[in-house]
C-alpha cells in the first residue's frame, strides 16, 4: 500500500473566522465610540469582550493555516494524524490499534477512529477544503479496516 496523504485545508472555516473577526472589529469600534461619549455604562466592558473575541478568532485563523504534512497520512504501517491546534508531532496509530471507524454527529461530519482498548481520535469534516476529500479519506480507511461488528 502506497502512502496516501489527505491535507487539512479548512478554507470555509478560515473564511468564517476572518468575517467574524471583521464584524467583531466593527463592534469593538462602536463600543469604544460609545464609551468615549459616555452614552452607555458598560461600553468599555463590551469593547474589551469584543476585542478579546476578535483576537481569539484571529488566533484560530492563524493556527488553521495549511502547513506541510498537516493532515492525515495512510500508510502500510498505520495512520498518522496531525493535531490542528498543537505544535506536537502527529499522532502515529498502527492498524492494529484501531478497532473501529464510525461517523459521528447529526450530519455524520465527524470521523471517529476508536481504539481497541480505550480512546478515540476525532477528525472533523471542517478541517478539509471539500467534502469530497473527507469522503475519500473515509472510503480509504474503510477499505483497510474491517467493518464494525454489531453485537445483538
Amino acid at each position: 500500500m502506497d502512502s496516501r496523504f489527505f491535507a487539512f485545508n479548512p478554507r470555509p472555516t478560515r473564511l468564517a473566522l476572518v468575517v467574524g473577526a471583521c464584524a467583531l472589529a466593527v463592534l469593538t469600534a462602536w463600543a469604544l465610540a460609545a464609551a468615549r461619549q459616555d452614552t452607555e455604562p458598560f461600553a468599555e466592558a463590551r469593547a474589551g469582550i469584543t476585542a478579546g473575541l476578535m483576537l481569539v478568532f484571529l488566533y484560530a485563523f492563524h493556527r488553521l493555516r495549511p502547513r506541510p504534512e498537516w493532515g492525515v497520512t495512510l500508510s502500510a504501517m498505520g495512520v498518522r494524524v496531525a493535531r490542528p491546534f498543537s505544535n506536537a508531532p502527529p499522532m502515529e496509530l498502527t492498524w492494529a490499534q484501531i478497532g473501529s471507524l464510525r461517523r459521528l454527529g447529526r450530519k455524520g461530519d465527524v470521523l471517529g477512529l476508536f481504539f481497541h482498548e480505550q480512546g478515540r481520535v476525532l477528525i472533523p469534516r471542517h478541517l478539509f477544503a471539500r467534502k469530497a476529500v473527507f469522503e475519500e479519506l473515509i472510503s480509504a480507511l474503510e477499505e483497510r479496516l474491517p467493518p464494525p461488528r454489531h453485537d445483538a
